[in-house]
């Protein structure tokens, strides 16, 4: 017999098996992954929610705080008024109803508030400068994440106040005033110059360019849609957002007894919402059919709850003035399916006709961007500042987002968009960005990568609505924040998709002892390499799809 011959040591001589290397017999082998969780997917401002949900379970309250304004600086502000992609895309739903977190980051935006946490100072102050115009959420963001990075920024805003739509838009009775102005002004304590009553316009660029590195617009969208049926002059058909912004000054548009509302948006629901509070008979008009309507289902229901008669899937084809009230000649309708989307082409349906009469009519069909005074800095195209990947317009060193260079009109997507705009300024200025983008080379956990034998039913909870008949009564909160316990209960039912929350599942069921818990590790395991054997029991054990195996190199 020739070669050398490995001999083992028989454990009955060592008492132990740590001698027999299993591991070369393994085709694949286990690792652990931060896997991207769908809430984060759809998130506009790409907010780690498994990471800051497990972090309120823990009752590290201002830990979870700071991870939510890592990407979002105004979350009481959106814990109020987002439309909720990352509900509608969580694993839970499919279980037991989706974690509500959108609540939860209420809760805690409103905790930040009553604590008085305060965002860190810039750990650097550079000697560059960026001017930003409009102190919406897509230019609140965008001065935000610039002073972190300690660029001066100056914002710019044509209000007496900051906030844009969230202050002169949504209603107080969903967004109280005092919340806006905590947090706006959380972001101008980090050392932002503010200009209030001032409205720039492109004549102003080449002063602009004097004293700053780069210009970003961010001035949103303020000019109503009118439908031809009515006049401009005529002072019985109100523009929606003009509507609102008189209610949030206290000082209302006036209304005639009976006021039909035009839209089927989150504006037009506002709107039927205060009309109804100033005491008039309100129904709503949508060309969608509810299903399909852009307003959210809740902000829907309120409305009818508290006494909004709504009429879907219908248009007014005319007007007619009979003794100085307006009759809407109306049409049943349904949407045509065979058009680019963007597009809505209503298809009337014969013998539907029907009469509305209004003393007032309320259009809430949408908004553009102002953009006469721009047209020749900028590029416009399709009624919007023309930006790149980058958010670069055409002209050098300005930069856009938010409505002025959107159609996706939401709060939250403003709020992400003024972020990311921030860091491809902050590019440009030649500061070194390192944006992280989690897991992106492992794929999305789903509904069936987690193990739902260690997860309870538990039914999902909401915010407590105040009741209809004392919501008319005046422009207070209807929608209350979660109790401790409330948030606590919400907090645990999340599933933490992707993420490892240590509960040593990996360790406890691998049949060859291969995984060891190591605090020096990147996700607190170590798997040994001379043991596993890639048999996948810590894949199927582990309760949130943050296991996996890959296959083995030869």
């Amino acid at each position: 017999m020739s070669g050398t011959v490995k001999r083992v040591p028989s454990i009955w001589t060592t008492g132990s098996t740590d001698i027999l290397n299993t591991g070369t017999w393994r085709s694949a082998i286990a690792v652990h992954e931060k896997r991207p969780a769908p809430c984060y997917g759809v998130c506009p401002v790409d907010g780690d929610i498994p990471v800051w949900v497990q972090q309120v379970r823990n009752e590290k309250f201002k830990e979870a705080w700071q991870t939510l304004v890592e990407n979002n600086p105004i979350p009481a502000a959106i814990g109020r008024t987002c439309h909720r992609p990352c509900e509608g895309a969580c694993n839970r739903t499919d279980f037991d109803g989706a974690v509500s977190i959108n609540a939860l980051e209420q809760y805690i935006g409103d905790m930040a508030i009553q604590e008085g946490w305060a965002f860190p100072a810039p750990s650097v102050e550079l000697d560059q400068k960026v001017a930003v115009i409009g102190g919406g959420p897509a230019g609140l963001s965008c001065a935000y994440q610039l002073r972190r990075k300690g660029i001066q920024v100056t914002l710019f805003d044509a209000n007496p106040e900051l906030g844009g739509v969230l202050r002169y838009g949504v209603p107080e009775y969903r967004l109280p005033k005092k919340m806006v102005a905590a947090e706006t002004q959380r972001i101008v304590d980090l050392g932002v110059e503010v200009v209030t009553g001032r409205k720039l316009t492109g004549a102003d660029v080449e002063e602009l360019e004097r004293d700053y590195s780069a210009i970003f617009i961010a001035f949103g969208a303020h000019e109503p849609k009118r439908l031809s049926q009515f006049s401009k002059n005529d002072k019985r058909a109100l523009d929606g957002i003009a509507f609102l912004r008189s209610v949030r000054l206290d000082a209302p548009a006036e209304l005639g007894r009976k006021v039909v509302v035009i839209g089927g948006g989150s504006v037009a629901m506002d709107v039927a919402g205060s009309a109804l509070r100033l005491g008039r008979q309100t129904e709503i008009l949508a060309l969608e059919g509810r299903e399909v309507m852009p307003a959210p289902e809740d902000e829907i229901e309120d409305v009818i709850e508290e006494g909004a008669l709504l009429i879907d899937g219908a248009m007014v084809k005319t007007v007619e003035d009979v003794s100085g009230r307006l009759l809407l000649h109306c049409i049943k309708v349904e949407l045509d399916q065979n058009v680019l989307p963007g597009i809505i082409r209503p298809i009337e349906i014969a013998g539907t006709e029907f009469i509305l009469e209004a003393d007032t009519v309320i259009l809430a069909v949408g908004q553009d961007p102002e953009l006469t005074d721009w047209k020749d800095r900028v590029q416009v195209a399709k009624g919007m500042v023309k930006i790149d990947e980058d958010y670069r317009t055409s002209h050098a060193g300005i930069f856009a987002a938010g409505d002025v260079a959107s159609t996706e009109r939401f709060v939250s997507t403003a709020i992400g968009d003024g972020k990311r705009a921030a860091n491809c300024i902050a590019r440009h200025l030649g500061q070194l960005v390192v944006v992280e983008d989690a897991a992106v080379e492992t794929k999305e956990v789903t509904f069936e990568d987690i193990n739902t034998f260690y997860f309870p039913n538990q039914e999902p909870g909401e915010r407590d609505k105040v009741d209809a008949d004392v919501r008319i009564a005046g422009f207070a909160e209807i929608r209350l924040g979660l109790s401790d316990e409330q948030a606590l209960n919400q907090a645990k039912r999340c599933f933490s998709c992707g993420s490892c929350v240590e509960c040593d599942n990996c360790s406890i069921f691998c049949p060859d002892m291969a995984i060891i818990k190591d605090a020096d590790a990147p996700l607190y395991y170590k798997v040994l390499e001379q043991y596993c054997k890639g048999c996948g029991c810590c894949l199927e054990e582990c309760p949130r799809g943050a296991m996996g195996v890959k296959e083995e190199k030869k």
